[in-house]
């Protein structure tokens, strides 16, 4: 059994130094106001999200690949990523994060400001991918290109979609989860061209293509989790200004849960959350969450029995 933080150092180990160099070339970009200057070296300081540059390096790795060549590529993904969470927090008005109640780049800067730093992310990340001419064939480039593309455009029909349940009680787990799928796409882009740039066979980078996929929607499902039982705030948050979380979903069928949310929603407080947190865990919320996890987990183990050396994508799930 690996230690979560023995998974945790590696996935910093192999993500931090992309995303470094990422901000970093970002950065050394003349940038003439003062203002989206100072909101970009605040969002780089503090965006520690190394996990998408180190899935492709493992996936470049597991089909025999050299991971060095990821980098242009990952650091495509890591500033289209990031541009991703900045609009994110526009659209659900996420002024504040967490019970620390810290403010995010919106909170501090504004939607103007924030949208502009998001679409300047965009911009320079889709920019990368043309260094990846340098050193593979123009076909190969192509391929890749289409499936960021088509990562991404999924994706962000995935928050078009989703827009749809903010205050919707009436949602069932079967229509949220098919929008989880859809929000998982971009890891899917992640996995499959690490294992293109790693010259994986068509059969490895479908494989590892579904593994995304689900490790994806392992991570959506396992915020819904966290969200729901261990930060107040942005429970509160769920139910007032963005979709409902699965736990939550799960539990709607529960007259009394539906009435508590819609008195939530309207007094504008959170004071009724033990309440809401009580009758979620009578519904065994929790449980089927885990549940539909645990079968995600299963099929992503599935997937790689495809792939020629899996045992670093493997660990990820041995905590």
């Amino acid at each position: 059994m690996i230690p979560v933080s023995d998974i945790q150092k590696m996935i910093v180990s192999l993500g931090k130094p992309i995303v470094d160099l990422a901000f970093q070339e970002m950065l050394s970009t003349r940038i003439p106001s003062p203002t989206a200057s100072r909101a970009l070296k605040r969002f780089a300081k503090r965006w520690k999200d190394y996990s998408r540059s180190a899935l492709m390096v493992l996936c470049c790795e597991a089909v025999g690949g050299d991971p060095s060549l990821v980098y242009p590529a990952a650091k495509c993904l890591v500033l289209s990523g990031g541009a991703f969470d900045l609009h994110d927090d526009i659209v659900d008005q996420s002024y504040v994060r967490t019970n620390k109640k810290k403010k995010t780049t919106l909170g501090i800067f504004g939607e103007e400001v924030t949208l502009i730093l998001g679409d300047a992310l965009l911009i320079e990340g889709i920019s990368k991918l043309v260094d990846l001419s340098e050193h593979m064939d123009p076909h190969k480039v192509r391929l890749i290109v289409k499936a960021v593309k088509d990562g991404l455009f999924e994706l962000g029909s995935a928050e078009v979609e989703e827009l749809k349940l903010v205050r919707n009680l009436d949602v069932t787990p079967s229509r949220y989860l098919r929008i989880v799928n859809m929000k998982a796409a971009d890891v899917e882009a992640y996995a499959r061209v690490g294992a293109m740039i790693g010259g994986g066979t068509p059969q490895e980078i479908d494989a590892l293509g579904k593994f995304g996929r689900c490790l994806g929607s392992i991570a959506i499902l396992r915020d819904d989790i966290e969200d729901t039982f261990n930060d107040e705030a942005e429970l509160f948050s769920r139910i007032t200004k963005e979709s409902l979380p699965l736990p939550v979903i799960y539990a709607l069928s529960s007259p009394a849960l539906k009435k508590k949310i819609e008195s939530c929603s309207k007094s504008c407080s959170n004071s009724e959350i033990p309440e809401i947190l009580s009758l979620i865990e009578k519904s065994e919320g929790f449980e089927k969450t885990k549940r539909k996890i645990e079968s995600l987990v299963l099929n992503s183990k599935t997937a790689l029995n495809n792939v020629r050396n899996p045992s670093r994508l493997l660990s990820l799930f041995k905590t």
